[in-house]
C-alpha cells in the first residue's frame, strides 16, 4: 500500500501544469488596461502570501507595490528565464531578497 502512495506522489509531481509563465506575467504586469494589471498584481500577491514564512520571510510593512516592482524588474532583466512557470519565478525573487533564517522553515 505504501508503494501506491509513493507512485501517486511521483506522478502528481511530474504532472505539474503551469498556469502562467514569466512571459505571460510580465505581459500582464505591463498591460495597458487596469483590469489586466490588477489580475497580475493579484497573482503576484497570492504567490507571495502562499510562500510567506516558508519560502521567504519578508520584513513587516512590505507593500504590494514593492513586491510587484521587484517581480517586474526581475522578469524584465532576466529574459532567459521567462519561459519558466511564473509562480516559480516569483518565489525565486522573493526568496532571493528575503530568505528565511535556517530555522527549518525556508527551503
Amino acid at each position: 500500500m505504501k508503494w501506491l502512495a509513493a507512485v501517486t506522489v511521483v506522478v502528481a509531481c511530474n504532472a505539474h501544469a503551469e498556469f502562467k509563465t514569466g512571459n505571460d506575467l510580465l505581459s500582464d504586469l505591463n498591460a495597458s488596461d487596469f483590469f489586466t494589471r490588477g489580475l497580475a498584481l493579484g497573482y503576484v500577491m497570492g504567490t507571495f502570501d502562499v510562500g510567506q514564512g516558508y519560502l521567504h520571510c519578508p520584513p513587516a510593512h512590505v507593500t504590494a507595490g514593492q513586491v510587484q516592482d521587484m517581480v517586474r524588474n526581475y522578469l524584465t532583466n532576466t529574459p532567459a528565464e521567462r519561459h519558466l512557470s511564473a509562480d516559480i519565478l516569483v518565489n525565486k525573487v522573493l526568496k532571493g531578497v528575503w530568505p528565511c533564517k535556517s530555522s527549518g522553515r525556508g527551503i
